[in-house]
């Protein structure tokens, strides 16, 4: 693996050197740009399929930033869909819990209007005290909706500018490639922390402080040269990304981890094992791929497990870090041992994160910097914030 300085910024140059204006993570104006310029124009990805795996089943997706929650229901004909979560009587949620299945239809439990899985309204009560209200013009209200590998995403414009497919680009071809068959949801993680989306985003974009923030909870799993983490790679793919993380040279865990192991994936395979690739498709570019599909969606690739991260912005000084980890179906007590230790080793770190991103938020607000920076280790973060930074100026 070449070490030498600068090795990413020779690679994408047009991503430049210059330190990032903290105005970007500070200003309530620049905020709502993004708001309006990226969360109501890029495509987003809102859950799973496995949230709503049979015809009737639904879950709701919170989109505070947009100030509405979308009701994503799985069709008695096979189809996802994705609608405001609102009656068109006098606007209360349709679907009051998370996640939930019908046997075809929904009702409002304010007044009772019915609506199919096609967001159809089928029924309107007391119909004739209702004159001139037609139940074929006041059906739920869509929003675009595709499935990608399982992921479900939606996209708030009234048009949108490009398909799923070609939003994602080469990321949908690489990351295709890897065999989410089999996959059970594991364990889930909602944090709701006060700071910048993209302060959080950009803290889980790079590696370069693991030896550091985490030296006690992933240091002695991953390679330093020298004092330093490298990263085996990083690629940029139009406003996304990938980080490979290479293996150590030698990692010896703990006697937990060790147990653990012997059981299922845990701790040892997910930071310490050197793997090749996923069947005869997809190939590792580290001991683990952590992909970054533009603006706040995450993919961690391994051979025994997946997991994912959503981001959403509250407002400019809030976010929301949703976490999900899918494993194999466990069928052993010993597996069901170390899906739980593999939990809790993801979780420690992550602590450690979101204490970290509320100093650093609180910090910048108080104006004492103007700019920030960004070593060659931390291109993908120096990535994220020059993308944003285009939307917001109308040029991506």
């Amino acid at each position: 693996m070449s070490t030498r300085p600068c090795r990413f910024m020779e690679r994408y140059p047009e991503e430049g050197r210059d330190p990032i204006p903290v105005e970007r993570y500070t200003s309530p104006d620049y905020f709502n740009l993004e708001r309006e310029r990226i969360f109501r124009r890029k495509w987003l990805n809102v859950g799973h399929i496995l949230q709503a795996p049979k015809p009737g089943d639904y879950f709701v997706a919170d989109l505070k930033i947009l100030d509405t929650s979308l009701l994503v229901i799985h069709g008695k004909d096979g189809q996802y869909r994705a609608f405001h979560n609102m009656c068109s009587h006098r606007g209360a949620p349709v679907a009051w819990d998370a996640q939930g299945s019908c046997k075809g239809y929904l009702a409002c439990r304010f007044h009772g209007w019915v609506y199919d899985t096609t967001g159809k309204l089928v029924q309107i009560s007391d119909a004739a005290n209702f004159p001139g209200v037609k139940a074929e013009e006041n059906g739920l209200t869509p929003v675009h909706c595709a499935v990608w590998k399982g992921f479900v995403f939606v996209n708030m414009a009234a048009e949108p500018e490009e398909t799923l497919l070609d939003y994602l680009g080469p990321v949908a071809e690489e990351v295709g490639r890897f065999d989410f068959d089999g996959f059970t949801p594991a364990f889930s993680y909602r944090i709701d922390e006060n700071v910048n989306w993209k302060t959080l985003q950009e803290a889980q974009l790079e590696g370069w402080h693991l030896p550091y923030l985490h030296e006690k909870t992933l240091a002695r799993a991953v390679k330093v040269d020298g004092n330093q983490y490298r990263h085996a790679a990083i690629e940029l793919h139009g406003l996304h990304g990938v980080l490979g993380s290479p293996p150590p040279d030698s990692f010896t865990p703990p006697p937990t981890a060790m147990l653990a192991s012997r059981f299922g994936t845990g701790t040892v395979q997910a930071f310490g094992a050197k793997l090749d690739g996923n069947g005869e498709g997809y190939r590792f570019r580290g001991s683990f791929d952590f992909w970054h599909i533009f603006p706040n969606f995450f993919v961690g690739l391994l051979n025994g497990l997946f997991f994912t991260f959503n981001i959403w912005p509250q407002a400019v000084d809030r976010s929301v870090w949703e976490i999900k980890g899918y494993y194999p179906p466990v069928k052993t007590a010993g597996e069901l041992f170390a899906r739980e230790y593999s939990k809790v080793g993801l979780r420690d770190p992550m602590m450690e994160d979101c204490f970290t991103h509320e100093l650093i938020c609180a910090q910048l607000k108080s104006g004492a910097k103007q700019h920030i920076f960004f070593q060659d280790e931390e291109m993908l973060a120096r990535h994220l914030s020059n993308g944003v930074d285009r939307c917001v100026r109308g040029l991506a």
